[in-house]
């Protein structure tokens, strides 16, 4: 066996060299499994870290820059915004609804038209039960005070049609008064509804009832189209207290740049017969016309009052009031003459 200057054989410096090499390599790999395991773990709290952050939380910034600019105001509430509610109602509502009168777009009033329509049907199917409706305009026609040169009415023809009326645009806009809103609705309506009535035209002279003409007319809508305004209309401010809550109402009107497009068949006369006449056509026409202006275009309305939901109990705290005052009146009256010495 051969052996070094220091007395160390060759097996045992092998034996040393894969000693300390296999120790090596098992610390290489403690070190290895080590860094890997840290750098795994590392990466697990990032991704859950970033799945909290960009799923779980709401960027609150973010939210401000995407909503908020599209509304009049994100500043918060103060003694000056209240003072000019105080002042101007509509502007203040306007601000805390985000509203903003002059750039807001028209808005669809399609859910309104679909449950118009669902109203409308049922109408139409509820007049055709035993000709109601017919009966009913009947009477309207000839109840009240008739001219004595018009014989009785007789509905001969009504037709409610197939199409509903189409509302869109719907807008806020400022009103007239100072502080208030109304808003404007566009409406369409082509269909044809017609109304059939016959009478007489009764010629009193010489003497009483001395002719009858018989007289035939056909009036149908073609289209009626238009603006309605809609105005929430409040009572006016008084110094003093009312005993009654004054009247809420709305308010409902038109435009006067409405159209109504109406056609007339008329059929006068017994053996010689005049159809279709131009003068009685224009007659009929612009009196409708005149009657739908008189009674529902700007400045005037149709009113529809808004309950008080505060005035049943004003009712019976007037009416305790009142007994209380009457017990009050009778208990302090004084008593007859013979009641005092008796």
């Amino acid at each position: 066996m051969e052996t070094t200057h220091s007395g160390i054989t060759p097996q045992v410096l092998d034996y040393i060299r894969e000693t300390l090499h296999d120790h090596a390599c098992s610390h290489n790999s403690a070190i290895s499994f080590f860094q890997g395991f840290v750098l795994g773990q590392l990466s697990v709290i990032t991704i859950v870290i970033l799945a909290l952050r960009y799923l779980l939380m709401e960027d609150v910034k973010g939210v401000k820059k995407r909503y908020i600019p599209s509304r009049l105001s994100a500043s918060p509430p103060s003694r000056v915004n209240a003072t000019a509610a105080s002042q101007l109602p509509a502007a203040y509502i306007t601000q805390k609804t985000y509203y903003d009168v002059v750039h807001h777009p028209p808005e669809s009033t399609d859910w309104v038209n679909v449950l118009i329509a669902q109203a409308i049907m049922q109408y139409r199917d509820d007049a055709k039960i035993n000709h109601r409706l017919i009966l009913a305009v009947d009477e309207v026609l000839n109840g009240g005070v008739r001219p004595s040169f018009l014989g009785p009415i007789h509905v001969t023809e009504l037709n409610l049609g197939e199409e509903f009326p189409i509302f869109s645009s719907a807008r806020i806009r400022p009103s007239d008064d100072i502080g208030s809103m109304r808003a404007e609705i566009d409406f369409e309506y082509n269909d044809q509804i017609t109304l059939g009535i016959e009478t007489q035209l009764i010629l009193n002279w010489p003497r009483q009832a001395f002719a009858a003409l018989p007289v035939s007319l056909v009036l149908s809508v073609v289209k009626f189209s238009g603006t309605l305004t809609i105005e929430l209309i409040n009572p006016p401010e008084t110094t003093t207290k009312p005993e009654r809550p004054l009247e809420r109402y709305i308010a409902i009107s038109s435009y006067s740049d409405f159209v109504l497009d109406l056609n007339v068949r008329s059929l006068i006369g017994s053996r010689t017969k005049l159809e279709d006449i131009p003068k009685l056509t224009d007659l009929i026409t612009s009196k409708l016309r005149s009657l739908y202006i008189d009674r529902l275009v700007y400045p005037t309305f149709v009113k529809v009052k808004v309950p008080n939901v505060w005035e049943e109990r004003d009712r019976r705290t007037r009416e305790h009031e009142t007994e209380q005052a009457k017990d009050t009146t009778e208990s302090v009256s004084p008593k007859p003459f013979g009641e005092k010495y008796a």
